[in-house]
């Protein structure tokens, strides 16, 4: 599945703007495998890849549920707070 080309037409010079890259210090998702909305959130991280972005992805075991919530919240929340000058688009480590 492929993300929005409309979309991403319509915005590319944002997507390419690299003054919005050097300001991004975490791009995170989390979606689990059987969310009915995985295909959507791959395709968004393949097209924000193509664009320069470095967008971490947690993929986990289940759908749109409560549970998957409190665990990307509990991972997530503490990485608001960690100050990343190493890493100036998100974590590194990139797509789990």
């Amino acid at each position: 599945m492929e993300a929005a080309p409309e979309w991403e037409k319509q915005r590319a010079q944002m997507l390419d703007d690299a003054a919005l890259k050097s300001g991004l210090k975490l791009f995170w998702f989390g979606t689990g495998t059987d969310d009915r909305l995985i295909p959507t959130t791959k395709a968004t991280i393949e097209m924000l890849k193509k664009h320069g972005f470095t967008p971490f992805f947690r993929e986990s075991p289940g759908g749109h549920t409560w549970i998957n919530w409190r665990n990307y919240l509990n991972e997530f929340a503490p990485q608001l707070f960690q100050v990343r000058e190493d890493r100036p688009t998100g974590l590194s480590e990139g797509t789990q």
